[in-house]
């Protein structure tokens, strides 16, 4: 099946990833760091806060993820015209 063909069937999600090793271990170090400042929190307030900020901070990600995927892929496709339109002249 190509390409093509498997994300037609929704067998490619671009936004599903195995994360390397660096990626993995900062993540790692991130919850742990947030789990130590959970714990110095005294009020509720002060929780919900922090959650705020981490759902704030996912949605960043999640946004910054989905643009640069697009970008991406835009690039992609304009280096795939130039090659092609370069063979097209040679031709």
């Amino acid at each position: 099946m190509t390409t093509l063909e498997n994300f037609y069937f929704g067998n490619v999600n671009p936004s599903e990833y195995k994360q390397n090793k660096d990626t993995e271990k900062k993540l790692s170090e991130m919850t742990r760091l947030l789990d130590e400042l959970q714990s110095t929190l005294t009020t509720e307030q002060q929780k919900e806060k922090l959650e705020q900020i981490e759902n704030c901070q996912l949605s960043l990600i999640a946004l910054s993820e989905k643009d640069a995927f697009i970008e991406g892929f835009k690039i992609g496709v304009r280096m795939t015209t130039e090659i092609y339109a370069d063979t097209q002249q040679r031709g």
